[in-house]
């Protein structure tokens, strides 16, 4: 049975690798893939199964090989483009009291993707549905302090007889997943789901701990004390590794679900997603700052010693805080993460055979903390040949985020078009003329895209409701 889970894994290229540990890099802020809300009310894709496992596909049989789905996201909880850039004529320029001002406390980044390589459904009788899923996924996220901003823009004066924190966090993640998932329809009403996944881990980037403070005295002494502790996986020795060498980054999660239909329009659902965790074990590493020794005392500028001329008054100070601040690293041993958790819960009321109006409450727990959303969709069949979905959500305190989805059914072909925010890009280029105003003030976008091979579509709704009509 092992041998099954993993031969899907070891075929994927050695470029997959280098793929995700670059991008794993260039993402290395303090990620969380957050839920996708439209994709979630475009039912008549079989992907539509990876919100809830309680879900069952229009279709019979499923096969995707290749590029099933394609996704992308990225999301920043507080500032947009248009926050620090400003255009003044024909000029833009950085308008940093602005962007200070438009920051939290403390403010997340958020990027991640996955491709979707291979999948396999099947009805097997009328109440089981299976699936099997291969793909790879990549996460990032970056927590930035507004102090690290504030004290650069507004200077010390602020934080006298106080401190400024200047602790970024960061977790950044590439992984594969072979999951297998199943449907059961309990009765008329009830149908629950689950689904196994096995993990095995590419790169990790994460911090444990990481705390840098600068602490103002009255008389504007400053104190700098640094507390770090980051791991990492699969980067120092990247060069020389092999793919055996990232099986030994061994992971489990499990997804739940369940759906209940309260009369023949309405029905609930919910679902639990992704819990679970990857164990880190080839070539970790650990950096630190040990806070008794990354300590330094700035007491100010010694005007005597520049007035006397001394050309190494600076450079002696800056090597004394390069010496205390310079972390240390080497060989440790292994470590676990857990994955982004997400939750579901979702409400849907059918007006009419093709027209579905939804409800959906998201959530997505991650080193502690909820971040939730809300969404209020329709969903739209063109008898069998295509689907429409348009959302509206409210995420990262926007409420202006627009969501579409498109499915078109050319048997035994299937292509979709999926996204949170989607909308807003054409209706800005019809408004304005190009993408620029809806690119400076995009906080939260993803987009979903990808091909299936789909046969024997499911009719017993379509009879079911011939037969009502006909009585």
């Amino acid at each position: 049975m092992m041998n099954t889970l993993i031969s899907p894994l070891r075929s994927i290229d050695n470029r997959m690798k280098y793929l995700s540990l670059i991008i794993c890099i260039l993402c290395s802020t303090q990620l969380f893939a957050q839920p996708e809300a439209t994709m979630y009310t475009l039912s008549g894709v079989p992907q539509h199964v990876n919100y809830n496992p309680a879900f069952v596909p229009n279709y019979k049989f499923v096969l995707s090989i290749g590029p099933g789905s394609v996704h992308a996201h990225y999301s920043n909880s507080s500032f947009a483009y248009s926050d620090f850039a400003v255009r003044r004529g024909d000029s833009l320029v950085a308008d940093l009291v602005k962007f200070n001002g438009a920051l939290n406390k403390k403010n997340y980044i958020t990027t991640a993707g996955d491709v979707e390589a291979f999948r396999l459904g099947i009805q097997l009788s009328k109440r089981l549905y299976f699936n099997w899923t291969v793909g790879t996924k990549v996460f990032a996220r970056q927590m930035i302090p507004q102090d690290l901003t504030s004290i650069f823009i507004n200077g010390t004066a602020g934080f006298v007889n106080g401190s400024a924190s200047f602790s970024p966090q960061l977790e950044a993640t590439s992984y594969l997943e072979s999951a297998f998932g199943a449907s059961y329809k309990v009765n008329e009403k009830l149908t629950v789901g689950g689904r196994i996944k096995i993990l095995r881990g590419l790169v990790n980037a994460s911090t444990e701990n990481s705390e840098l403070t600068l602490a103002v005295a009255d008389d504007y002494s400053m104190t700098l004390t640094g507390d770090v502790n980051a791991r990492t996986s699969g980067i120092q020795n990247a060069d020389n590794a092999d793919i055996d060498d990232y099986l030994k980054n061994k992971g489990f999660a499990i997804d739940l679900g369940a759906t209940l239909k309260l009369n023949e329009k309405l029905s609930v659902g919910a679902s639990l997603l992704d819990v679970g965790a990857i164990n880190w074990k080839n070539d970790t590493y650990a950096y630190t700052l040990d806070p008794t020794v990354a300590t330094y005392t700035f007491a100010g500028v010694d005007l005597q010693r520049i007035i006397d001329g001394d050309e190494d008054y600076f450079d002696a100070e800056m090597d004394s805080l390069e010496s205390k601040f310079e972390l240390q690293e080497g060989a440790t041993g292994g470590y676990r993460t857990p994955l982004p958790g997400k939750m579901y819960f979702n409400a849907s009321y059918k007006i009419k055979k093709q027209i579905t109006f939804g409800a959906l409450l998201f959530m997505e727990k991650f080193q502690g903390r909820f971040h939730p959303g809300l969404s209020a969709s329709v969903h739209k069949e063109f008898w069998r040949i295509a689907g429409v979905s348009l959302s509206y959500s409210g995420i990262n305190r926007g409420f202006g985020n627009l969501g579409a989805g498109f499915n078109l059914n050319l048997t035994p072909f299937q292509f979709y078009v999926v996204g949170d925010n989607l909308l807003r890009m054409p209706l800005s280029y019809l408004a304005n003329g190009s993408y620029e105003k809806f690119a400076s003030n995009v906080r939260y976008f993803n987009v979903r895209a990808g091909m299936n091979i789909v046969f024997g579509r499911d009719r017993s709704n379509e009879k079911k409701a011939y037969n009502q009509r006909k009585k």
